[in-house]
C-alpha cells in the first residue's frame, strides 16, 4: 500500500500541517484484565489533507527544498498551531481469522469500512524548539520503548525493529542516550544504571544493587501483559479470499 499512496495524487504532501500518517507495525493494547487487542495508530490533520501535483512539487521543491519545514515553523510562530487527531483501529486476536487480510502484514492497511477509526486524542504543536541539536538531533525514537497498556505483537518486522533501533541509537548517541533530556522520562524514576561512556549523571548513593535494606526503592507496579500459549508448528498460510 505504501507504493500505492506514493504514486497516487496524495503521494507528495503540500506541507507537514496537511499531512496525515499511520504506523506501519501492529501493536497490542492491553486492558487491566490482561485482554489484548491488535491496534493500528493514525494521525489525521484537523485542517485536512493537501497534496501537490507533480508539476507543483517540482516548482515548490525547486524554489525552497525546506518549504515544508519553513511552513511549519512560520505557522507555529504566528500562533496558527497545527493539530492532528489521534485515531486507533482495533481487532480482537481471537477473531483475526475472520478477516480476509492478515492484521500483522506490514504491507497492508486495515480497511476503515471494516475496522473503523476511533478518535482517542489529539496532538497540538504550540511552540518551536529552542535548541535544534538538543531537542531534535538528540531525539532517539525506538519501537521497543513502550508504556503500560501498550505491548508488542507477533509482527515480524516489529520484532526486528525492537532490537535494531536501540542498537542504532547507542551507535549514534552513545550507550547512555536515555539520560539525555530529550529522551529521559519526565516523571520520577529510579534504576541501577551507572557510569559508562558519555555518562553525565552523578549518583552519590553507595547501593548499586536491588533489593537492599539500605535503599527504599520498590518495584514499579506490575501491569498485565498478554500471554499466548503456542503448541506445535506456527506458520504463515495463504488466506483464501
Amino acid at each position: 500500500h505504501m507504493f500505492t499512496f506514493l504514486f497516487d495524487d496524495i503521494g507528495v504532501p503540500a506541507d507537514y500541517r496537511h499531512m496525515d500518517g499511520s504506523g506501519v507495525n501492529t501493536y497490542t493494547l492491553v486492558n487491566r484484565a490482561g485482554k489484548a487487542h491488535y491496534v493500528k495508530f493514525h494521525w489525521k490533520p484537523t485542517c485536512g489533507v493537501k497534496s501537490l501535483l507533480e508539476e507543483e512539487a517540482v516548482t515548490v521543491g525547486g524554489t525552497n527544498h525546506s518549504h515544508a519545514t519553513k511552513d511549519l515553523t512560520d505557522s507555529i510562530a504566528a500562533g496558527n498551531y497545527p493539530e492532528w487527531t489521534f485515531y486507533i483501529q482495533t481487532i480482537d486476536p481471537d477473531y483475526e481469522e475472520r478477516f480476509d487480510f492478515d492484521p500483522l502484514d506490514v504491507t497492508k492497511t486495515w480497511p476503515e469500512d471494516v475496522v473503523p477509526l476511533q478518535p482517542v486524542g489529539r496532538l497540538v504543536l504550540n511552540r518551536n524548539i529552542d535548541n535544534f541539536f538538543s531537542e531534535n538531533e538528540q531525539l532517539a525514537f525506538c519501537p521497543g520503548i513502550i508504556v503500560p497498556g501498550v505491548y508488542y505483537s507477533d509482527d515480524k518486522l516489529l520484532q526486528t525493529r525492537i532490537f535494531s533501533y536501540s542498537d542504532t541509537q547507542r551507535h549514534r548517541l552513545g550507550p547512555n542516550y536515555l539520560l539525555l533530556p530529550a529522551n529521559a522520562p519526565k516523571c520520577s524514576h529510579h534504576n541501577n544504571h551507572y557510569d559508562g561512556l558519555m555518562n553525565f549523571m552523578h549518583r552519590d548513593e553507595e547501593v548499586d544493587y536491588f533489593p537492599s535494606r539500605f535503599d527504599p526503592a520498590k518495584h514499579a507496579p506490575r501491569y498485565p501483559i498478554p500471554s499466548r500459549t503456542l503448541n506445535g508448528r506456527r506458520e504463515k498460510m495463504v488466506i483464501e479470499k
